[in-house]
């Protein structure tokens, strides 16, 4: 089980740079999506390996145990 604690302090984070988070166990895995919301900094979000990396210290469970799904990629137009 991951740290709840541990959730809200990311979930706090996040929400300062207009990110949403949402963590749940399915099995030996944790499922993290982070979505970002209108108001959302592009550039505030750290890449993929260095934020499951940073998850796994505040959620107390090995990274390599998470599956991360990021915001879209808005198209170009």
């Amino acid at each position: 089980m991951f740290s709840q604690q541990g959730l809200e302090s990311m979930k706090t984070t996040l929400a300062a740079d207009g990110y949403e988070l949402d963590a749940r166990e399915e099995g030996e895995r944790v499922l993290v999506t982070i979505e970002a919301t209108p108001d959302a900094c592009a550039d505030c979000l750290a890449p993929p390996d260095v934020m499951r990396a940073i998850l796994g210290k505040t959620l107390a469970v090995p990274a390599e145990t998470i599956d991360l799904h990021y915001p879209e990629e808005p198209e170009a137009s």
